[in-house]
């Protein structure tokens, strides 16, 4: 009301700037106020200070003479400010347009000077109770996790405790599983040992009972052909006998030889498979060799026979006498299975191979073929002893079908059968 004398004039009575004065000195917001200037347009001062002074127009004021009301706070840098300057370092800033009663028409502009004390006052409350509530949230947060860090923790430190617990059961049942397992391998070589010496006694026992018992048949029935020469019965009866117990004496030496191990504590692995071959080629009519390192056992007047052969790489020398009595026994048994199933002018192929620690057997022949699944089968009682000396030492024993037709007699004997896990 005590500027729209503005609208007609360009400056206030002094009546009017009394009335305005009386205003600011009487009121709460006047004493908050530190300095007031109205402004007519073209930045002329009509009120305050600068009065009848022309300043440029700012860019706040101009917003205000376009009716927007402007505030911020100001670091009394502008010319109109010189006289603040040196009592405050900023001020709130804030630009009011005066209209015209009824109308939009901006006559003027008021500018108002506060001290931002009060705001600051606020804002430092507003803070200290910003930095309480975070405060209080980050101790909030911390009890809640470490709480749960703990509650963590011990979960852990028991987990870790049943751990170590489970571990050193484990250790001490893998320590018993190896002491176990060294007591089953000594018990089995022991018995192997007790089995070959067993099987001596066996063998001399057939060469000195009962052979010597048909080699005197053989020699009364020689005195008898002469009691019965004439008579052809008698004859055909004495030469039907006397085939019957050569036979006879034939097989009980044979089995004798076979059940009598020679002796392999000084043979290497190599030449305890070539003493089984050379032995089987002794008693049977197929081949059985390795070219080039038993020529005393081919045909006279050539080579082996064609696919008869000992393929062995690199072996080692020195191996326990129990794998070598095992290797030894599984060739004899399944070169004998070979004769006596599955003969063929091809021959029998042995095979011999070291892989990280095991001992890989193959004997190969030529006949039907079949697979083995572990029972007992009629005519074939030496699989399962052969497959018994294997697992006595760790190791494993599969007959199977050759694609290509025959059999394949594999055995794996691990190197050392104390080192092996069970």
């Amino acid at each position: 009301m005590q500027l729209q004398e503005l609208g007609s004039s360009t400056w206030l009575s002094p009546a009017r700037v009394a009335a305005i004065e009386k205003l600011l000195a009487s009121t709460p917001l006047g004493r908050e106020i530190v300095s007031v200037k109205i402004w007519a347009p073209g930045g002329r001062v009509v009120y305050g200070e600068n009065a009848g002074q022309t300043f440029p127009v700012t860019d706040d004021q101009e917003q205000a003479w376009k009716g927007v009301v402007w505030s911020d706070i100001t670091n009394l840098q502008d010319h109109e400010n010189a006289s603040q300057r040196g009592r405050f370092t900023r001020l709130i800033e804030t630009y009011v347009p005066m209209r015209i009663e009824g109308s939009d028409r901006v006559i003027a502009v008021a500018e108002f000077y506060q001290s931002t004390a009060p705001l600051d006052a606020e804002i430092a409350v507003a803070q200290r109770r910003s930095w309480a509530v975070v405060g209080l949230t980050t101790l909030l947060a911390y009890v809640l996790l470490s709480g749960l860090v703990r509650r963590g923790s011990d979960t852990i430190a028991r987990q870790q405790q049943a751990l170590q617990e489970h571990v050193g059961t484990l250790e001490s049942v893998l320590a018993q599983n190896a002491e176990l397992h060294g007591r089953v391998s000594r018990a089995a070589a022991r018995n192997a040992a007790h089995s070959e010496r067993f099987l001596m006694r066996v063998s001399s026992d057939l060469h000195d009972g009962p052979a010597q018992d048909l080699s005197f048949a053989l020699l009364r029935l020689e005195s008898l052909a002469v009691h019965a020469a004439g008579h052809a019965q008698a004859e055909r009866a004495l030469h039907t006998v006397e085939h019957s117990l050569e036979s006879a004496l034939r097989e009980i030496r044979a089995i004798a030889t076979d059940l009598r191990l020679p002796d392999l504590l000084g043979l290497g692995l190599r030449e305890a498979l070539e003493r089984a071959i050379r032995d089987h080629r002794r008693r049977t009519d197929i081949g059985a060799s390795r070219d080039g390192l038993l020529p005393s056992l081919a045909p006279s007047g050539g080579a082996a026979p064609p696919g008869t052969q000992l393929d062995a790489g690199p072996l080692p020398a020195d191996v326990p006498l129990p794998v070598k009595i095992t290797a030894f026994r599984i060739v004899q048994e399944a070169l004998n299975n070979a004769a006596r199933h599955a003969p063929s002018p091809a021959g029998v192929t042995v095979t011999a191979a070291v892989q990280e620690g095991w001992l890989i057997l193959q004997v190969l022949d030529h006949g039907p073929g079949f697979t083995w699944g572990g029972e007992a089968l009629e005519g074939h009682l030496g699989l399962v002893g052969m497959r018994e000396r294997a697992e006595s030492l760790g190791g494993t024993f599969t007959v199977t079908l050759r694609p290509q037709g025959g059999t394949c007699v594999e055995a794996r004997l691990p190197l050392r059968p104390e080192e092996t896990d069970v």
